[in-house]
């Protein structure tokens, strides 16, 4: 009895191996990490230091660079720099963390996986601010493949300075550039290199119609030719890339050169007032002129001081000197009057005097010839009398003679004159300054 119980324990227990198997394997617990993440984390624990480069005493690390920029912030004239956010990724080879798993091909790691590993020090030359997002949590990527290459990403906004040519200001294309070097390591122990044609990476991706308020972006590259910068500290690797930025000429058109012309064409009206309305023709011309200045200090309040000429500053002095021009041409008008008057207030004076002085010697003539009786004195008096009649009656008309003159030049010199021919060259000259303005700038942008 007690025999037949322990066979039928014993095959009992057979059964159950044969169905599930022996009771010390492992169980497929989903809590439990796969076996590539263990593998990982073992070998970061054991035996990786992150002080030291990949391949130390060997070959120099290659470092794949791909830059994606997604918003293109603002832009700053008067800093000459502009603000970008990016996606910056780097992908090297570190033989020290490869491991085999036939079901993952990469373990993902977040931000703390970050500092557990070497990753190459790089920076850009040309930033002088910028940061690192972490909302909702640290924008940071790392993944690392079966053969040990490493995938790192990172969201960063930079703001990065550029040498800007302002002659062409407002129609300018700038050209700025994106440098990135090795900070520690020299060529020896680090290259650099854009991220191949073939790559799944882009070198340098741009979101399309990227624009800020001011530029457009366009016609951007990365320079593939071997860039070294050379220090005093040895020769380190480093990237650059290129960067058109146009200016959107419609925001100026319209803040600054539409008011400056009508501006211009308003100091044209005073060439229809009258002559006699000094106030309101020197009140127009002044107003347009504070008003052109305190346009000119407003644009140059937003450009840093360079010591070229602008466009901008080439188109604001000729709309100043137009305007000023028109207050002149009133002073010339206002001139021409009054020598006018003053011409015509003469020629009478000199016409009243005259015949006053004739009427006292036709009045003197008449008295001696009553006083005078003996004939011959009579005759020898009426001839000096005759003679100097004549005098007086030749300047008499040379003295009216020069008033017609007179009065001839002023009728056929008008102040009027000067304001109808400026009806028309002033802006004859106007439009011959922009047939010359616009296609210099224009061409020289182009």
């Amino acid at each position: 009895m007690t025999n037949c119980a322990t066979l039928v324990l014993l095959l009992h227990i057979m059964g159950y191996t044969a169905i599930y198997g022996d009771y010390d394997e492992p169980s497929s617990d989903p809590l439990e990490p796969p076996p590539s993440v263990t593998m990982v984390s073992q070998m970061l624990r054991d035996k990786y230091d992150k002080k030291l480069r990949p391949g130390f005493h060997g070959p120099p690390v290659l470092v794949t660079t791909s830059i994606n920029i997604n918003h293109f912030h603002a832009s700053s004239d008067t800093n000459m720099d502009y603000t970008v956010t990016m996606f910056f990724r780097t992908r090297w080879k570190d033989e020290r963390l490869m491991f085999t798993d036939d079901k993952n091909h990469s373990v993902t790691l977040g931000a703390d996986g970050v500092q557990e590993i070497w990753l190459p020090p790089l920076f850009f030359p040309d930033e002088k601010t910028g940061h690192f997002h972490d909302i909702t949590t640290a924008n940071t990527l790392l993944r690392i493949y079966t053969d040990g290459t490493i995938l790192h990403s990172t969201r960063v906004t930079l703001t990065i300075g550029c040498k800007m040519q302002l002659e062409r200001y407002p129609m300018d294309v700038q050209r700025c550039k994106l440098e990135l070097e090795s900070f520690t390591y020299e060529t020896d122990d680090l290259i650099l290199q854009w991220a191949p044609e073939d790559d799944d990476m882009l070198a340098l991706e741009i979101e399309e119609s990227l624009k800020s308020s001011q530029f457009e972006v366009f016609n951007s590259k990365p320079v593939r030719k071997p860039c070294i910068k050379v220090y005093s500290t040895g020769n380190f690797s480093c990237l650059q890339a290129d960067f058109n930025l146009a200016r959107v000429k419609e925001l100026f058109i319209m803040s600054s050169y539409l008011p400056s012309v009508l501006i211009v064409v308003l100091s044209w009206f005073s060439f229809w007032i009258n002559p006699n309305s000094e106030p309101a023709r020197v009140a127009l011309c002044m107003t347009a002129i504070l008003t052109l200045c305190t346009q000119i200090n407003g644009i140059q309040a937003t450009l840093p001081k360079v010591q070229h000429l602008k466009a901008i500053d080439v188109w604001m002095s000729a709309c100043l000197i137009f305007v000023f021009a028109a207050l002149v041409e009133f002073a010339a008008v206002n001139y021409k009057s009054l020598c006018k008057k003053a011409a015509a207030t003469k020629a009478q004076a000199d016409e009243k005097n005259a015949l006053l002085e004739m009427k006292e010697f036709d009045e003197k003539h008449d008295l001696e010839a009553k006083s005078n009786t003996n004939n011959t004195e009579v005759e020898s008096k009426a001839e000096v009398v005759i003679e100097t009649g004549s005098k007086w009656k030749n300047a008499r008309k040379s003295i009216l003679g020069i008033n017609m003159h007179v009065q001839h030049y002023l009728d056929k010199s008008k102040p009027e004159d000067i304001d109808y021919f400026s009806r028309f060259l002033f802006p004859i000259a106007f439009l011959i300054f922009n047939f010359f303005y616009w296609p210099t700038y224009l061409q020289w942008m182009s």
